[in-house]
């Protein structure tokens, strides 16, 4: 795993295992979402033998990160505004750190500040649904982890999707490159074929947080899963 940094933005970097990476792993997208990064990294560090060729990016808005807050210092939520020809910094340096890459997965780990309850979008230009991950799901229930049964923010007009289990699937139109997702850039742009979006509590304890992110690890990422 080789560590890179940014030229022009010191305090992004991103890290690669082998010439080939297949697997894109996310963390860090939204600053008030931080306390996941983390684990995440450790999941990396002691997986890596394990895991496919990758890129993970730990931190995608590190102003957002450094001021704990959703939005970067720009006032933007980068989950919201992720576009090709985007001239947000953040944006265009997560982009370089993609190029020339064709992942098949990606992972995008986040925080929900709000529920106690634990969910997953799949999103895919595929209808079918991902058994893997419902299974993972039932298995986390079975260990003491609630799943959401119901819409993941009502407040807010972008989302208000209806979970049943812990688990959406979202079909993405491959032919709308307006709505600003990072997953849904990832699978228009860089070969992505599925894109999960795991949501684990912030009010959960550390130590379910680490059995969440290590559980989807086993589960569903290593070589072999």
């Amino acid at each position: 795993m080789v560590k890179k940094v940014s030229n022009v933005m010191p305090d992004f970097e991103y890290f690669v295992k082998g010439d080939n990476p297949t697997l894109l792993i996310h963390s860090g997208t939204h600053g008030d979402e931080y306390g996941v990064i983390d684990i995440v990294r450790k999941c990396v560090e002691k997986y890596e033998g394990r895991l496919p060729d990758f890129v993970f990016v730990p931190v995608v808005s590190p102003s957002a990160v450094k001021a704990k807050i959703r939005v970067n210092s720009n006032g933007f939520d980068l989950n919201r505004i992720f576009f090709s020809d985007s001239k947000e910094i953040e944006v265009i340096e997560n982009i370089k750190a993609l190029d020339g890459y064709k992942f098949n997965l990606m992972v995008s780990f986040h925080e929900d500040p709000v529920y106690e309850e634990y969910y997953v979008y799949e999103s895919s230009f595929e209808s079918g649904e991902s058994e893997k991950i419902k299974n993972l799901n039932q298995k986390l229930k079975g260990l003491g982890i609630k799943l959401l049964n119901g819409v993941d923010d009502p407040d807010d007009p972008s989302l208000g999707f209806e979970f049943v289990e812990g688990y959406r699937k979202f079909v993405v139109d491959k032919n709308n490159k307006s709505d600003g997702y990072i997953t849904h850039w990832a699978l228009i742009n860089a070969g992505v074929k599925t894109a999960f979006s795991v949501e684990t509590p912030s009010k959960l304890s550390l130590e379910k947080k680490e059995l969440i992110v290590d559980t989807f690890f086993k589960d569903l990422l290593i070589k072999g899963s």
